[in-house]
């Protein structure tokens, strides 16, 4: 049986978090935007979808304007998301969404023309979208969305400046599913062995970051070697080191003010980290958090995260696509290539 397919459309109106200094911290501009989406209603085919409790997978095209025209325009996002159940509400259920993809913006940082707008820095940034939503059934093919959500969008430090955009949001919609979900039996003999012993991973990874306004890109390369072990079917864990190569380091000097040592710049640093990664058949949702070891400049704080995707090619061989951040604040995105024995 193929899975169904369900369509939406969703109107949102919100706020932003100050971007730049001298606003309120929660600004009201007449924020807006719109959203048609198309959800895949998965069956029960795979392990993972009756883990999950049989989420939807979902694409969604939204449009977003800011209510300040000149300075951040306007933008166009394109997400896929997981959209799963959490609970019943009475006559429906409380549902969470989340996702990533990419945005398109009208108005961004420029240091002639419009230099207070210290959110976004490119024309094309990436997109994080958390939903939190109760579906109301009105007919058998007819459900009724009240939304909370929250919009993020950021370059990951691929150009300055990227203080972000920060959206709640709150929205109203209906979503129409012309033909029901009817799940399949699961059975026990079609659930593969799980191997839960310890795996010995290699991962080379390399990005670009600006620091400086009207600066140039910075490569910057890093190598981890970690242990990881199985838990169950959708989650490990994993224990392992980094080595940092950060051609930046000298322009980190000079964003913070600080004068650029003289003789040799070390630009390596090491550390430690333990993560975790939530498995979606070959798709993997990666946290670390790390800690440095050795860090000469101390430019940064003594703690950095990662997330992003993994996807296993092979047994052996994966892709993967991570942001580094410190703080929650971003500092480069690691495009990366593993080796898992």
């Amino acid at each position: 049986m193929k899975e169904p397919w369900s369509y939406g459309v969703n109107g949102y109106y919100g706020a932003y978090f100050r971007y730049r200094s001298g606003l309120s911290l929660l600004n009201y501009a007449n924020l807006h935007g719109v959203e048609l989406y198309a959800n895949k209603h998965t069956l029960g085919k795979r392990h993972w979808e009756q883990r999950y409790k049989l989420p939807q997978i979902g694409f969604a095209l939204s449009y977003f304007n800011y209510g300040v025209p000149q300075e951040l325009g306007e933008s166009v996002t394109g997400t896929s998301y997981l959209d799963g159940f959490i609970t019943k509400v009475g006559k429906g259920n409380l549902r969470y969404n989340l996702g990533t993809g990419l945005v398109y913006t009208t108005r961004y940082y420029n240091s002639t023309s419009n230099e207070n707008n210290k959110a976004i820095g490119s024309p094309i940034t990436f997109s994080l979208r958390g939903n939190l939503r109760y579906e109301h059934p009105l007919t058998q093919k007819w459900f009724l969305n009240v939304i909370f959500a929250f919009r993020h969008f950021s370059n990951g430090s691929l150009n300055q400046s990227n203080n972000g955009m920060n959206m709640p949001l709150l929205g109203v919609g209906v979503r129409y599913q012309p033909r029901m979900a009817v799940p399949v039996a699961f059975p026990d003999s079609l659930i593969l062995a799980l191997d839960k012993s310890l795996r010995f991973n290699v991962l080379v990874a390399g990005g670009v970051k600006e620091v400086l306004r009207d600066d140039f890109k910075h490569p910057v390369y890093m190598m981890s070697a970690y242990a990881s072990k199985r838990l169950s079917h959708t989650n490990s864990l994993l224990l392992g080191a980094d080595a940092i190569h950060d051609t930046a380091i000298g322009e980190e000097y000079l964003n913070k003010g600080m004068d650029i040592p003289e003789g040799f710049l070390e630009k390596e640093s090491a550390g430690v980290f333990l993560g975790h990664e939530l498995h979606l058949s070959r798709l993997a949702v990666v946290f670390h958090f790390g800690r440095y070891l050795y860090q000469p400049h101390g430019l940064f704080p003594d703690y950095y995260q990662r997330y992003g995707f993994k996807f296993m090619v092979s047994r052996h061989l994966s892709a993967s696509a991570l942001l580094m951040a410190h703080d929650g604040h971003a500092n480069v995105i690691e495009w990366g290539l593993g080796l898992h024995l």
